[in-house]
């Protein structure tokens, strides 16, 4: 079983006792469940002996989990979170191409941009600059994402789903997340 956590970790974090602030409520973890949310705080993490606890991570929305450990199952999970820029992602030193352009867009877009619409547009190769930043341009970036092809409910994430970049993305996101540049919610 293969999971991420989400949420931000208040200031009342502990050894014995984190503190998990999503949604606009905190929650108090400890014991197992707090560990098991450690682990999955900044990559995906595998977990057999527990999945009770997993799951009631999952049901208090606090993590995100797929019964195998794939990149099919990696990219599934990551189009269920938000991935939103942490403070320190104005700093783009030591970062790839590919997660620089990746941090671009979630930074500068004018709407909360999801892991599908990162691959689609990784995979067609649009440009990130002002036109379609800020939000004065998040028509324009809509435009550029939604067309008939791709406006219909969850059709962008299972086109994107056997897109050629879309493992690059996922990674990216990964290493993002791992070097403190985003936070998943």
């Amino acid at each position: 079983m293969i999971y991420i956590s989400k949420g931000i970790v208040g200031k009342g974090f502990t050894t014995e006792l984190i503190q998990v602030i999503r949604g606009g409520r905190s929650i108090y973890l400890s014991g197992r469940e707090a560990d098991l949310w450690l682990k999955g705080r900044f990559s995906f993490s595998q977990t057999v002996e527990e999945e009770r606890t997993l799951h009631h991570l999952v049901r208090m929305g606090l993590a995100e989990m797929e019964p195998e450990e794939s990149n099919d199952a990696r990219y599934q999970i990551l189009t269920r979170c938000i991935c939103c820029p942490a403070k320190a992602a104005k700093r783009k030193m030591g970062l790839s191409m590919e997660e620089k352009t990746v941090l671009s867009w979630l930074v500068n877009a004018g709407i909360r941009l999801s892991t599908a619409e990162l691959v689609y547009l990784i995979e067609n190769k649009v440009e990130a600059g002002p036109k379609f930043f800020y939000p004065d341009n998040r028509q324009a970036l809509v435009e550029a994402i939604y067309t008939v092809d791709t406006i219909t409910d969850n059709i962008l994430e299972n086109q994107m789903a056997t897109a050629g970049c879309r493992d690059r993305v996922v990674q990216s996101i990964l290493s993002l997340l791992k070097k403190k540049k985003l936070m998943i919610l």
